[in-house]
């Protein structure tokens, strides 16, 4: 299977000001967006999956609390990093749900150009870093990086250096959920992708 070598990370941690309720728990159809992002994990076969900073109820899998608290996408990652299994880590952040799983499938067989420690989707001019593999081994720059007080995601790939996968996929597969209007346009969408 595509995923059995790769643990998952779900970044499910964001404080969703701009939607007013907890994005990783609006549904769609029947299920939740962290459910979503989740099965996505488990149809590519990845067996380790990881749920970060999810403060609700309706998750089967354990969540993993951040070491370092409001420390935003970046401390997230720094924890689940250090927990994983396996040496590379799919990560994919709760408020992409129309993300379809072949295009995770792909970003996963897209290699390591150049040797970079983590890969991010790029679609449509606009890089991803929360739709991503990274290396398990990332964990310590990521420690440093929110010591120094910055932690910011960019900051860091700017840092240590990244690899890019090109997406040709339509743009409105990765419409981010961040506020109502988002929400509602998602919800016209989810025939056309999933």
């Amino acid at each position: 299977m595509t995923g059995e070598n790769f643990s998952m990370i779900v970044l499910a941690g964001g404080k969703s000001s701009r939607m007013g309720t907890d994005k990783a728990d609006l549904t769609i159809g029947d299920k939740t967006f962290l459910q979503i992002q989740i099965e996505k994990g488990r149809k590519l076969g990845i067996r380790d999956i990881q749920v970060s900073g999810y403060r609700g109820t309706n998750c089967d899998i354990p969540v993993t609390p951040d070491r370092f608290p409001n420390k935003g996408p970046l401390g997230g990652l720094e924890s689940c990093l250090r927990g994983a299994r396996h040496e590379k880590c799919l990560v994919l952040s709760v408020d992409v749900p129309l993300v379809p799983v072949e295009e995770l499938e792909n970003l996963l067989h897209a290699g390591d150009p150049g040797g970079a420690s983590a890969m991010i989707l790029k679609n449509n001019g606009k890089e991803q870093p929360l739709i991503a593999v990274y290396h398990k081994d990332l964990a310590d720059a990521m420690l440093a990086e929110i010591t120094d007080g910055n932690g910011s995601v960019f900051a860091f790939l700017n840092k240590t250096g990244y690899a890019v996968y090109e997406s040709a996929v339509p743009a409105e597969c990765f419409l981010n959920v961040n506020a109502p209007e988002a929400y509602a346009d998602v919800k016209k969408k989810i025939c056309r992708f999933m």
